[in-house]
């Protein structure tokens, strides 16, 4: 069973799974969770990650990690849920639309694009391979408040649980290279053409916009045009609203946490709607 975090009371009440990026764990969420009005949220440690760690050999596929979600639907007892994915989370709550069991299903910087069509496989490995780390815990915090100017304290209280630091006072990830890099080959795996193609309930994506990557031309990072493609091609899905938030970085949940809590719990609010007739969904 995967390890989560719920707030709230079940209730009868819809509930939402938020679902973290690659090498993250649950309490990535917690600034976003703070500012929600959702009556019932559960934040995942999904496979390898967080305290739900597994063998380096595992099933890290995104279709298995998808059905670990179902699982836990199962093992609480809900029926349904609102599956919210940022990046790598993205691709598994994409892979859970077709289950039959996500009432809606939101897109934060991910699963509409991956990095499978960046080029040769082992090259892309090799270039989104993470560092070893194991550096001085004041040191690991320095470099990324260099990297992230808004990692206040709070940011900073969601990002700790990443890390685990040995009796020498050297951080490293909690989930280690080795399946870090098992946990990315899943992802290049993954195509998401399939589940857009078979998308059976609302999906809202948010794609963020950092201002130095707005304009794109042919010496563009691959990575960028890619990510402009794919988004190009979602436009024609059914049932899938794109947001484009111009200044946004990747990690946007700890940069904006009220707009993103402010995005889950409007797309959790238009499925009340839709489930209460207020609305029709427009294909």
């Amino acid at each position: 069973m995967l390890t989560a975090t719920v707030h709230g009371n079940p209730s009868g009440e819809l509930p939402v799974i938020l679902l973290h990026g690659l090498s993250q764990q649950r309490r990535f969420w917690d600034p976003v969770v703070t500012r929600m009005r959702s009556p019932l949220i559960a934040a995942l440690d999904q496979r390898g990650h967080g305290d739900s760690l597994l063998e380096v050999q595992a099933d890290y596929r995104i279709e298995r990690c998808a059905l670990d979600v179902v699982e836990f639907l199962d093992q609480v007892g809900w029926d349904r849920a609102v599956i919210v994915g940022h990046s790598w989370g993205a691709s598994v709550a994409l892979a859970c639309a077709g289950s039959g069991r996500a009432a809606a299903i939101g897109l934060i910087d991910g699963g509409l694009w991956g990095p499978a069509g960046l080029g040769d496989r082992a090259q892309v490995r090799e270039r989104l391979r993470p560092p070893e780390l194991g550096i001085p815990v004041d040191r690991l915090w320095a470099m990324m408040q260099g990297s992230f100017p808004y990692l206040d304290a709070e940011a900073r209280a969601a990002l700790q649980h990443t890390f685990v630091v040995d009796d020498l006072g050297m951080a490293r990830t909690r989930i280690g290279v080795d399946r870090h890099m098992r946990v990315l080959d899943g992802l290049l795996d993954y195509l998401p053409q399939a589940d857009l193609q078979i998308l059976a309930c609302p999906a809202w994506a948010v794609v963020c916009e950092p201002p130095d990557t707005a304009t794109l031309d042919e010496s563009a990072d691959p990575w960028a045009l890619a990510k402009s493609a794919a988004i190009d091609r979602a436009r024609s899905v059914p049932g899938l609203l794109i947001h484009r938030w111009a200044g946004a970085v990747h990690d946007v949940p700890l940069q904006w946490p009220a707009l993103v809590a402010g995005f889950v719990d409007a797309l959790r609010a238009s499925v009340d709607a839709l489930d209460s007739g207020d609305v029709r969904r427009r294909d």
